[in-house]
């Protein structure tokens, strides 16, 4: 695969008030140099003192780190909508006006060829109905194999991309949830390998609280559609927002620590759009319905070591940094 990124399709990046993350996520958009960029920030909450100044600033910033030609779609909320509003507003009004989108987040770290692969994706399966949307995420790190690319009913958001095809019939508010829904996909077999009580109390508890995120909205309408998101054999994307200031990945479970490019050439694709259905039981198991497992315990363990490390490693330097002479003139 060619780390070149000549596609059409915009990237749209999703920030917020975390000027570190943005900063160091928008540096790879940077690199790739998309033709199109959309900008989507939610606006300041005016009980947080001093979050205005802070969202205004890193708008500006993260502007002035374009210095490539491109065209430019800035969506900016004046006031606070919330991370389930402005998520899906943005990704709506860009899907609406371009037909597709490569979709980043500011804690979402792609991989250089995580461009060109969503991009190439985005092409080979325009037309094709029952993919839906593509992933740069694979939580198993790198899997050996004939395909760099596999299938699975159950998408991921942790930089992504999709049509405005597959957005349609999209609602937030989760209307026309009930539970027999999820009954019905067990009974007919249309999703393979597929666990009910592994998503009831998920759709159940967003059914009634569709303020707090948009994504398990977008899952709903996948299964609706018994549509395929495509994910690579090789991460592409790694979560660095997780822990003090995340919204929802408070944790680092998933957080992966390496990506793997891919190697130069054309992805190979699998002859037939089947699901992997191990990796499907891997998803469903331990990662949405957050089942205690010992893979799960061994990257909670790394997180946590991970965490430590860098506490003492930040603590020697201050301790030799006090030691030292001061310097003369």
């Amino acid at each position: 695969m060619t780390h070149l990124f000549t596609s059409d399709a915009p990237v749209v990046f999703l920030f917020f008030n975390r000027p570190v993350h943005a900063r160091r996520v928008f540096e790879q958009i940077r690199a790739a140099r998309p033709k199109r960029v959309v900008l989507v920030s939610d606006g300041p909450r005016a009980h947080v003192p001093g979050e205005a100044a802070l969202v205004a600033q890193l708008r500006r910033d993260i502007e002035a780190m374009i210095d490539w030609p491109a065209q430019i779609d800035t969506d900016y909320a004046p006031e606070n909508l919330g991370c389930g509003r402005r998520v899906s507003s943005g990704i709506e009004r860009a899907l609406s006006r371009y037909g597709r989108a490569i979709i980043v987040e500011d804690d979402c770290l792609p991989a250089p060829t995580f461009f060109p692969y969503c991009a190439e994706l985005l092409e080979r399966y325009a037309d094709e109905p029952r993919v839906t949307s593509i992933t740069g995420t694979y939580f198993l790190g790198r899997k050996a194999g004939p395909f760099d690319v596999g299938f699975t009913h159950f998408p991921c958001i942790w930089g992504w991309a999709t049509w405005a095809r597959a957005w349609e019939g999209y609602d937030r508010e989760l209307r026309g949830w009930t539970p027999d829904f999820i009954d019905e996909i067990g009974r007919d077999g249309s999703i393979p390998g597929f666990l009910p009580d592994a998503w009831r109390k998920c759709f159940q508890w967003i059914s009634t609280h569709t303020e707090s995120t948009w994504d398990i909205q977008f899952w709903f309408l996948q299964f609706k559609k018994r549509g395929l998101c495509a994910f690579p054999y090789r991460n592409q994307v790694q979560n660095i927002g997780a822990g003090q200031g995340a919204t929802h990945t408070t944790t680092g479970r998933f957080c992966f620590r390496k990506l793997y490019p891919f190697e130069p050439g054309l992805l190979r694709l699998p002859p037939e759009l089947s699901p992997d259905l191990r990796y499907q039981r891997y998803l469903q198991i331990e990662f949405y319905s957050n089942t205690t497992t010992w893979r799960n315990v061994g990257w909670k363990v790394l997180f946590k070591w991970g965490q430590w490390r860098r506490r003492l490693s930040d603590a020697l330097a201050q301790w030799l940094a006090k030691g030292k002479p001061a310097a003369s003139n």
